[in-house]
């Protein structure tokens, strides 16, 4: 069934791709696209207000699509549904609009130890405007909530307990059934982020009888920019709107306005019609393969999970316990983004970092991990090919005869701008030996100690852990030093360095970065995301200017 599911969606038509990163966005079906161009072109017009055949057409598509995402979660009501961007909106809209809540009562919120930022950035805002305390259940070494400190964590003074379904660091489906139950004893309001969970899981809000639960329609093969919010009507309608504007008002003065009902109250101005009905339209797609859907991807899963069995050095966090098909993996003095970045020349498309977790994955002890995630239009192939990508790829950064020495340095010119490292970048053809000459560059490092490399000398804003040190005692001779677990980008801090190192601070002030990699030919190697940490590195040295003696 892997290849039928496949031969749906059209990305894989044009790219030989192996997509693993699904759990931050999935690729879209045919039937997805063709229902959003359909609406574009055979019922464009807003909704609820136009009096013509077409715009009653798009209402009634746009509801019938409340009506389909409501089933889909077995809500008791369409109305029972608030479009959204999406579930960081969704859960800002539900934070936000209890800012001046009476019908609250309490004053601490409890989250996770394991939350997206989503689901804990917005409470951590809310207690901090309204003088309330967060608290956090904990997790163990393996990120598995310790459901012991609810005894004393809830209580009849806790307000809000908000809590993921799944883990979209470690792909683990959580023991939401029993949070729910302590916290309804306490007469807490309960949120779930269901954003992992709605695209791999049967998802019924009234057996979990939460009061609210959000996702995206982006999770689980629909558009980007579309999500739904469910909350019981009870709380829909204590809640406040936090946006206002045309479409949710009954009547409106100079003085005053008047609101529509949950869930129009919420949804101010034009909303994302084509999203909407894009969305429905997943949620179709989802149903009539749902069986084969969960099928398929318990035998991918299966075959994931031994993937990397026998690569020395590879380890999988969470790996006991009921999860969704993902699996977060780190490594043994190997950098996830070195590992990711010569998967990539392969074509493995793999995430990195701290996957917007960062308290959790800190938690555990790294500062980032390679997370595989999967869709149904994976197959078995896909995950040979990852393995052997991914064996390749550790072999090539832990043998070091990968990597012979490099040969003569180019012959410079009297034009010749770039020093011997860069030049030798920028000699090389092809990505392999680009990246063979950046990692060569990395070993004439000036390196720091362990003891330099302090949240002081920290630089904000890179995918790996960088630190710099800058010694500016003689401000002709400025001497700069850095350190990075990764070997790409120690090395392309060589290359910065080299240029830097012993320059006055006047010549470092001016010095464009952007310009030198650019020189080099990297930029068609450099993602936004490194180019943008490389410009921190040079922010970070520039202010270290400032301060150093």
């Amino acid at each position: 069934m892997s290849d039928a599911f496949r031969s749906l969606f059209p990305a894989f038509e044009a790219i030989d791709c192996v997509y693993l990163d699904s759990a931050a966005t999935t690729q879209k079906p045919q039937s997805v696209l063709d229902a959003m161009q359909s609406y574009y072109i055979n019922t464009n017009a807003n909704v609820h207000r136009g009096a013509y055949q077409r715009a009653q057409q798009a209402t009634e598509q746009f509801e019938q699509a409340r009506e389909t995402v409501a089933g889909f979660i077995h809500a008791p009501s369409a109305s029972n549904i608030v479009w959204c961007k999406g579930t960081t909106d969704g859960i800002n809209l539900i934070a936000n609009g209890l800012t001046d809540a009476s019908w609250v009562t309490g004053s601490r919120i409890l989250v996770s130890g394991s939350e997206h930022h989503a689901n804990l950035i917005p409470w951590q805002q809310l207690a901090k405007r309204r003088g309330w305390q967060l608290d956090i259940l904990p997790v163990d070494h393996n990120g598995i909530w310790q459901l012991e400190a609810l005894d004393t964590l809830l209580s009849a003074d806790t307000a809000v307990v908000a809590i993921g379904h799944v883990s979209n660091a470690l792909g683990v489906i959580n023991p939401l059934g029993e949070v729910l139950q302590r916290a309804r004893l306490v007469n807490a309001l309960t949120v779930v982020d269901g954003a992992q969970a709605v695209g791999h899981l049967d998802v019924d809000v009234q057996a979990l009888d939460c009061d609210f639960y959000v996702f995206s329609a982006h999770k689980m093969y629909g558009p980007t920019g579309i999500g739904a919010v469910y909350g019981k009507t009870a709380c829909l309608d204590a809640l406040q709107p936090t946006q206002f504007g045309g479409e949710m008002v009954v009547e409106v003065t100079y003085q005053n306005a008047t609101f529509q009902p949950a869930p129009l109250k919420f949804e101010a101005g034009t909303p994302a019609i084509a999203e909407v009905i894009g969305f429905a339209a997943a949620v179709g797609f989802m149903q009539q393969y749902r069986a084969q859907l969960q099928t398929h991807e318990r035998l991918l899963l299966e075959a994931l999970s031994e993937a990397f069995h026998g690569i020395d050095g590879v380890s999988m966090l969470a790996a006991d316990g009921p999860r969704i098909p993902l699996v977060s993996l780190v490594f043994e003095q190997l950098d996830c983004q070195d590992v990711a970045i010569l998967l990539d020349r392969q074509g493995i498309a793999v995430r990195t970092g701290h996957h917007c977790a960062m308290p959790l994955i800190a938690a555990l002890g790294h500062t980032a991990t390679l997370r595989v995630s999967l869709g149904c239009y994976n197959t078995l192939e896909d995950i040979q090919r990852f393995a052997l990508a991914l064996r390749s790829a550790v072999q090539q950064l832990r043998n070091d005869t990968l990597f012979p020495p490099p040969g003569p340095m180019p012959t410079s010119n009297a034009e010749e701008t770039l020093a011997p490292l860069a030049s030798a970048v920028k000699a090389a053809k092809g990505w392999d030996n680009v990246y063979r000459q950046v990692m060569l560059a990395g070993k004439s490092l000036p390196r720091l100690s362990p003891q330099q490399c302090t949240e002081d000398n920290g630089v904000k804003g890179c995918e790996s852990a960088v630190w710099i040190c800058v010694d500016r005692q003689d401000p002709q001779h400025v001497q700069l030093a850095a350190e990075s677990p990764s070997k790409i980008v120690r090395g392309l801090l060589a290359l910065i360095i080299e240029a830097l190192q012993g320059q006055s601070v006047s010549y470092i002030r001016q010095f464009n970065v952007q310009d030198y990699l650019d020189d080099m030919g990297l930029q068609h190697h450099l993602s936004e995301s490194r180019g943008n940490g490389l410009r921190a590195v040079m922010a970070r040295i520039i202010e270290r200017l400032d301060v150093s003696v």
